[in-house]
């Protein structure tokens, strides 16, 4: 008789433990970084410390999901911080770059070229900072678009010192 009482109990447990769980299921990660900020020269003809530099953002979608939104919801802000620039302020904003899509592991770039003059106190001895902010509409977390949602925020700004196209000109 004790045996008839058991197994009851052990088809309840084996009917439990075969249905689904209410676990959610994890579609992937999105997470768009501002992964660098590279910087490249052209020498002017005439004088060495002088040319042009281009400074080049760049993120990635660092996540194993596609990022999908609409236009306008996002974007890639490139700022100059010169010294003197207040402490929470960006600096100027110098180029953006608006995007819809980016496929997990793509990146996309934003580019601002200027004259340069590594021999001058603004850009020689005191150089500009370069920040890259991946900018998102205030309620894109509400939107209901969960494909356009980062996962992780801290991660949406880099600063550079403008320092190393000094270098690139003495090199």
């Amino acid at each position: 008789m004790k045996t008839l009482q058991f197994l009851p109990l052990l088809l309840l447990a084996l009917i439990v433990s075969g249905c689904p769980s209410d676990d959610v299921i994890n579609l992937g990660t999105i997470d768009l970084e501002a992964t660098s900020i590279n910087f490249s020269i052209k020498r002017d003809s005439i004088n060495e410390f002088r040319g042009t530099a281009t400074i080049t953002g760049i993120i990635t979608n660092i996540g194993d999901r596609e990022f999908t939104s609409s236009d306008g919801q996002q974007s890639i802000l490139l700022y100059q911080r010169n010294l003197g620039t207040p402490s929470g302020n960006p600096g100027d904003l110098v180029s953006q770059k608006n995007f819809t899509t980016l496929n997990s592991g793509a990146t996309e770039t934003v580019t601002f070229t200027r004259n340069w003059s590594s021999a001058s106190p603004g850009e020689g001895e005191f150089p500009p900072d370069y920040q890259i902010i991946i900018s998102y509409d205030p309620d894109i977390l509400t939107d209901g678009n969960d494909a356009n949602n980062d996962e992780n925020p801290a991660n949406n700004e880099l600063t550079v010192s403008g320092s190393d196209i000094n270098d690139l000109f003495r090199n």
